[in-house]
C-alpha cells in the first residue's frame, strides 16, 4: 500500500466517529433527494399509466331523468362521438348485520362488465357481479371490513335486501375511503333495477377520436343540446385522458418536498465543509512535513480530494438503499391510500444517477475551498503553529469580568462560541431543522383551525340532512322542534348553477357554483363578510358571493351576474356582498323564498340544518343524528342516504370536519418525513461540531484533568455546549417560523384549491424545544464521553 493511500486509510479508520458522521450526513441528504425524485419519477407516471389503462372518458354527462339504451344509441350518432357508454349510480345505505347502524354507500351498475369501453373497472379478485352476488370496491375489505364472500344488507326506498360480496373492483374515479369516500358496490343492471326500480343510465361516458380541449368542448355542447331537447337536465365534466386528474396537486406537493430535500443536502454539506476545514487545521503540521520532504501542492490537493471521494463513495453505499427503499415505501403507501396497486418493485434510474452525482461530486465542491487553501500552506507557515491558542475575543474578555456566576458555566459559553464561523454554519443547519419542523406543525394546526374553528364558526348547525325530495318547510321545522334534542332548525334551498357576468353570452367557461337559498334571518350560518353587506329579508334579487367565486367570475360589489338553473332558465342577480368560506369556495347565497319561487317549489326545501343540545361532543352528535333520522322516518319525512350537506363524513358536522382534516393526513405525513430527515441531519451536524471541538481541545482537556477536573465536569462542558447551540437555534427559528409557516400554508392551499387560514399556535415551538433539547443531549453525549476518556498523558502527548 502506498504512503498516500495508507494515510487516507489511517485518517478514516483512526477517526471512525468523524468518518461515520460525514458519511451519514452526505448519505442521508442524498437519500432524501433520491427518495423524492424516485417517488415522483415512478408514482406520477404510474398514476398516468393506470389512468390511461382504464381508457378514461373525455366527456362525462350527468343526466336526469336517466336515459335508456335507445337514447344512448341516438347520442352515438352525434358527429364526433367515437365511443359512448352509460352507467347507473345512486346512493344507498348498507350494513353488515341487522344489529349494525346503517352507513352511506354508493351503488353502480354497468351494462356489460366483460366488455367495458370507457372508465374501465378492474376486477382485482373474484368474479363480476351476477345473480345474488355483487362486488365491492377496493376499500371494502381493508377500510370497511366487508369480507369477500360475506353478506351485506342494503336499504333502498325503505326496503331491505341482502347480497353476497363476490369480488373486489378497482375504480380510480371514486373518492378513496382514506380520504373520506363512501363504500362502493357494483351490481348488474338487473340487480340495480331490482333495488332502485330503474335500469336506465344517469351518466353517459363519451370519447372522441383525439383529445383537443376546444373540439371536445364543442362536442359536449352538441350532446347537451340534444339531451336538453328531450326535456332532461344535464351537467358535465371534461377530462384529459392523458393526464391524471390529481397530477397537478401531486406535482405541487413533490416540488415542495424536493425543496426540503435540497435543503437537507445543503445543511449536510455545511457540515462537510466544517469537518474538512477542521481536518486541514488539525493536520497543518503534517502538510508542512509533506511539503518539507518534497510534496507538491497538487499532490497534497489530490490526497485530500481522494479522502473526500472515499467519504462520498461510503455515503453512496448508504444513500442508494435508503433512497430506493424509501421511495418504494412512499409509493406503496400513497398507492394504498388511493386504493391503487402500484405494481412490482422498481428502481428509478434518474434517482440513482442523482444520488451517485450528489454523493461523489457535492462533497468535493463543498470541500474545494478549504482543501485548496490547505494545500497551499508553506513549510514556514506550517511549522510556525504551536502551543495552545492564546487569542481572545470580545466575548471571552467580557466573560472574564463576570462575577458571581459559576466559572464552569462561563467557560462553557466561551468554548461554545470559540469558532464563530463554525457556529454560524452549524446554526444554519439547526435553525433550518427547527424551522421546517415548525412549518409542518403549522400546516397541521392551520388545517385543523380552518375546519374545526373557522368552518364551524360559519356553519353553526350540528346536524345536516339532505331530503329525498323537497318537503313543506313549515311542517318539517315544526316537526324537528318537537324533538327535545333540537334547539333550532332551518330549511335551506340548495341547487347547482352556473354564473357569468350579466350581458355576457353563455359559454362553457361559465363558473359552476353551489347556490344556497338562505332563510332570513338565519341563526345557523355565521357569515364572514369581506365586503358589502349580508342579505336582508326584504331583498329580492340580491346575491352574496364567496370572494373566491367572485374573483373567478370577474365581478365585484354592485355588479350583476346571470345565474342559470340548468334547464329551469336563468335570472339576473345583483352582488351586494362578498363572504369568506374556506371549504366551499364556489358558493353563492340568495334569499331562500326568492330562489324557491324561481325553482317553482314555493314553500318547500330539500335540506335541513339543525342545532342540537349536544354542543361539541362528537359521540353525542352522532347518536342524536341517528335518532333524528329515525324520528323523521317515523313521521314520513324521507332522508337521503347521503350523509350531510357535504356528502362526506356523516350527518354530524363534527364527523364531516374530522373527515376533511383526515384528507390532509397524507400531506402532513410526507412533510413530517422530511422534517425528521432534516432533524436527523441537524443532530448529526451538532454531534460532528462537538466531536471536532474535542479533537481540537485535547491539550486543554489534559490541562483541566491535571489540575483536578473530574470526568463529570468535562462531560458537562460539552453537554452544555450542545444545549446552548440547540437552544440558540430554537430562539432564532421561532420568529422565522411564523412567516415561513404562512407561506407554506398558502402554497398548499393554492395547490389543493382551498382557502386555508393560517393559524399560529405554540405547539410546534414547544415540541421542537423538547426535541432539540433531547437531540442536543444525545448528540453531545458521545463527544462528551470521548472527552472524559482522555488521560493527562494522552492529551499532552497528542500531536
Amino acid at each position: 500500500m502506498g504512503v498516500l493511500r495508507y494515510k487516507i486509510f489511517r485518517d478514516l479508520w483512526t477517526n471512525k466517529s468523524r468518518t461515520l458522521q460525514v458519511v451519514l450526513i452526505i448519505g442521508i441528504g442524498a437519500a432524501a433527494i433520491g427518495m423524492i425524485i424516485g417517488t415522483r419519477a415512478l408514482f406520477i407516471p404510474g398514476m398516468a399509466d393506470l389512468w390511461r389503462s382504464q381508457n378514461p372518458a373525455m366527456i362525462n354527462l350527468f343526466v336526469g331523468p336517466p336515459i335508456s339504451q335507445d337514447d344512448l344509441y341516438a347520442l352515438k350518432n352525434v358527429d364526433g362521438v367515437v365511443d359512448i357508454e352509460g352507467l347507473s349510480s345512486t346512493t344507498i345505505e348498507w350494513r353488515l348485520s341487522p344489529q349494525d347502524d346503517w352507513s352511506s354507500g354508493n351503488l353502480t351498475a354497468r351494462a356489460d362488465y366483460e366488455h367495458q369501453k370507457l372508465n374501465k373497472l378492474e376486477l382485482l379478485e373474484g368474479n363480476w357481479p351476477s345473480g345474488k352476488v355483487i362486488d365491492g370496491g377496493q376499500d371494502t375489505e381493508t377500510y370497511f371490513k366487508i369480507p369477500p364472500g360475506g353478506t351485506v344488507y342494503f336499504r333502498v326506498n325503505d326496503r331491505e335486501y341482502h347480497f353476497e360480496i363476490g369480488g373486489k373492483v378497482y375504480d380510480q374515479l371514486v373518492q378513496p375511503a382514506y380520504l373520506g369516500g363512501n363504500a362502493q358496490f357494483y351490481a348488474t343492471q338487473d340487480q340495480y333495477e331490482r333495488l332502485v326500480g330503474d335500469r336506465n343510465f344517469n351518466q353517459v361516458m363519451v370519447t372522441a377520436a383525439k383529445y383537443d380541449e376546444t373540439k371536445v368542448t364543442e362536442l359536449a355542447d352538441r350532446l347537451q343540446a340534444k339531451v336538453e331537447k328531450q326535456g332532461r337536465s344535464s351537467g358535465r365534466m371534461i377530462t384529459d385522458p392523458n393526464k391524471h386528474f390529481f397530477q397537478d396537486q401531486m406535482d405541487g406537493l413533490f416540488f415542495l418536498l424536493g425543496i426540503l430535500g435540497a435543503l437537507s443536502l445543503v445543511l449536510g454539506l455545511l457540515l462537510v465543509y466544517n469537518t474538512v476545514n477542521a481536518l486541514i487545521a488539525q493536520q497543518v503540521d503534517q502538510i508542512g512535513i509533506m511539503k518539507a520532504v518534497g510534496a507538491r501542492t497538487w499532490q497534497v490537493l489530490r490526497l485530500y480530494l481522494l479522502t473526500i471521494l472515499v467519504y462520498g463513495f461510503l455515503a453512496l453505499l448508504i444513500a442508494l438503499p435508503l433512497g430506493i427503499l424509501g421511495a418504494q415505501a412512499i409509493i406503496r403507501w400513497l398507492g394504498s391510500s388511493f386504493g391503487a396497486n402500484m405494481g412490482s418493485f422498481e428502481v428509478s434510474p434518474l434517482a440513482v444517477e442523482v444520488m451517485v452525482a450528489i454523493t461523489l461530486l457535492a462533497p468535493l465542491l463543498a470541500s474545494l475551498l478549504p482543501v485548496f487553501n490547505g494545500s497551499r500552506i508553506t513549510v514556514r507557515e506550517a511549522i510556525s503553529t504551536y502551543g495552545l491558542g492564546t487569542d481572545t475575543g470580545l466575548l471571552e474578555r467580557l466573560l472574564a469580568r463576570v462575577k458571581y456566576i459559576s466559572r464552569l458555566f462561563l467557560i462553557t459559553i466561551s468554548n461554545t462560541f470559540r469558532h464563530k464561523w463554525r457556529v454560524f454554519l452549524l446554526q444554519i443547519s439547526l435553525v433550518m431543522s427547527g424551522l421546517i419542523f415548525m412549518m409542518v406543525i403549522s400546516v397541521q394546526d392551520s388545517v385543523t383551525y380552518t375546519i374545526r374553528d373557522v368552518m364551524f364558526s360559519i356553519l353553526n348547525a350540528d346536524v345536516t340532512f339532505v331530503l329525498q325530495r323537497a318537503e313543506r318547510i313549515e311542517y318539517v321545522e315544526q316537526l324537528a322542534l318537537s324533538n327535545p334534542k333540537v334547539q333550532a332548525v332551518e330549511m335551506w334551498g340548495l341547487t347547482n348553477v352556473t354564473l357569468r357576468p350579466k350581458g355576457q353570452p353563455e359559454s362553457e367557461d361559465d363558473e359552476s357554483a353551489t347556490l344556497f337559498g338562505v332563510p332570513l334571518p338565519t341563526q345557523l350560518y355565521g357569515y364572514q363578510l369581506r365586503g358589502g353587506r349580508w342579505l336582508d329579508p326584504q331583498d329580492t334579487y340580491a346575491i352574496v358571493l364567496n370572494q373566491q367565486l367572485a374573483k373567478d367570475v370577474g365581478v365585484g360589489l354592485g355588479d350583476w351576474v346571470t345565474v342559470k338553473y340548468g334547464d329551469r332558465g336563468e335570472r339576473d342577480w345583483r352582488v351586494v356582498g362578498l363572504v369568506f368560506d374556506p371549504i366551499i369556495t364556489a358558493s353563492a347565497n340568495v334569499p331562500r323564498d326568492v330562489l324557491l319561487r324561481d325553482l317553482d317549489v314555493v314553500g318547500r326545501a330539500g335540506t335541513v340544518w339543525i342545532k342540537t343540545t349536544d354542543g361539541n361532543n362528537l359521540q353525542s352528535q352522532i347518536a342524536t343524528a341517528k335518532d333524528l333520522r329515525a324520528f323523521f322516518k317515523q313521521n314520513n319525512v324521507d332522508i337521503s342516504p347521503q350523509r350531510g350537506v357535504f356528502g362526506i363524513g356523516g350527518d354530524s358536522t363534527l364527523q364531516t370536519g374530522n373527515t376533511l382534516i383526515g384528507q390532509f393526513a397524507f400531506i402532513v405525513i410526507l412533510l413530517g418525513v422530511m422534517a425528521v430527515i432534516i432533524g436527523t441531519v441537524g443532530s448529526i451536524a451538532l454531534s460532528g461540531a462537538l466531536s471536532l471541538s474535542v479533537m481540537e481541545r485535547r491539550r486543554e482537556i489534559g490541562v483541566m484533568r491535571a489540575i483536578g477536573a473530574s470526568s463529570w465536569t468535562i462531560a458537562r462542558l460539552f453537554i452544555g455546549e450542545g444545549l446552548i447551540l440547540g437552544w440558540l437555534s430554537w430562539l432564532i427559528a421561532l420568529p422565522l417560523s411564523m412567516p415561513a409557516g404562512r407561506v407554506m400554508v398558502q402554497a398548499l392551499g393554492a395547490a389543493f384549491n382551498l382557502d386555508i387560514v393560517y393559524k399560529y399556535t405554540p405547539n410546534g415551538a414547544i415540541l421542537w424545544l423538547i426535541i432539540i433539547t433531547i437531540l442536543s443531549i444525545i448528540a453531545s453525549w458521545l463527544p462528551a464521553r470521548s472527552a472524559t476518556r482522555i488521560s493527562v498523558r494522552e492529551s499532552l502527548a497528542y500531536q
